[in-house]
């Protein structure tokens, strides 16, 4: 045991200091002086909580546990508490995005899980118009003569009969006629719709492409690697290197 220095028991067991400065409680909380609020998100640190595996109380038991007999590397308690906060924010601000992706929930078998929807809307628009025009003429023409003559001299003409020369009797009529019919027709009609499609796809499973199932596997226990121990053992800084 170092003559100028103390065991870390120390400060919260009647051992050297009589009586005990602190409490066990005390000393834990020099290694949880830090707000999660200042590294992470609202929404993050309710992630972590969720998962319900870490917390800053968990850590700092184990941190106490782990350095219970190892010697401060300060020569007072002020100075080893000042810089037992100054670590641990600087050492938190690298672990704690590590804690939080740690703390997600998923299926390490799963590498695709994606969605595509697809919406499409037409508007259809038919316009008809159609036009006919018929046209009807009918012309008649008649004409009639009766002759009736007492004394017959000869061949005579019609336009002679026509005037009554060497006839009795004549009877004579012409008539003529025409008829036009004209029928204009037009015809117009529209219609409009509108057309919806939607489409939505999702995919999730692995897609054997990236990595196979004992790959995705191992990857995943590369992800949830004990954070806490790499962060206590960069509090080594605090205490003698001799024990």
């Amino acid at each position: 045991m170092a003559k100028y220095t103390f065991e870390l028991r120390e400060l919260f067991e009647p051992i050297k200091f009589t009586p005990t400065l602190f409490s066990r409680e005390n000393v834990e909380g020099w290694f949880k002086d830090y707000e999660l609020t200042d590294y992470l998100t609202e929404e993050q640190i309710q992630t972590i909580e969720d998962f319900g595996i870490w917390s800053k109380d968990k850590l700092a038991r184990k941190i106490v546990d782990h350095y219970y007999m190892r010697e401060s590397g300060f020569e007072t308690v002020g100075l080893f508490k000042h810089y037992a906060k100054v670590t641990m924010q600087e050492i938190m601000e690298k672990y704690l995005p590590l804690i939080y992706s740690s703390s997600i929930k998923y299926d390490p078998l799963v590498n695709v899980d994606y969605t595509e929807t697809f919406e499409r809307e037409a508007e259809n628009t038919n316009e008809t118009t159609s036009t006919g025009n018929t046209t009807s003429n009918t012309s008649n023409n008649s004409s009639g003569l009766n002759v009736n003559s007492d004394t017959p001299q000869g061949q005579i003409n019609k336009q002679a009969i026509l005037s009554g020369t060497y006839a009795s009797n004549t009877t004579a009529s012409e008539t003529e006629g025409s008829i036009e019919d004209t029928t204009d027709t037009t015809t117009e009609s529209s219609a409009t719709g509108n057309t919806n499609e939607n489409y939505t796809k999702r995919v999730k499973g692995n897609s054997g492409v990236s990595a196979t199932a004992q790959k995705m596997v191992e990857q995943y226990r590369q992800n949830i690697i004990a954070i806490d121990s790499q962060i206590i053992k960069e509090l080594q800084v605090l205490f003698m290197g001799l024990y």
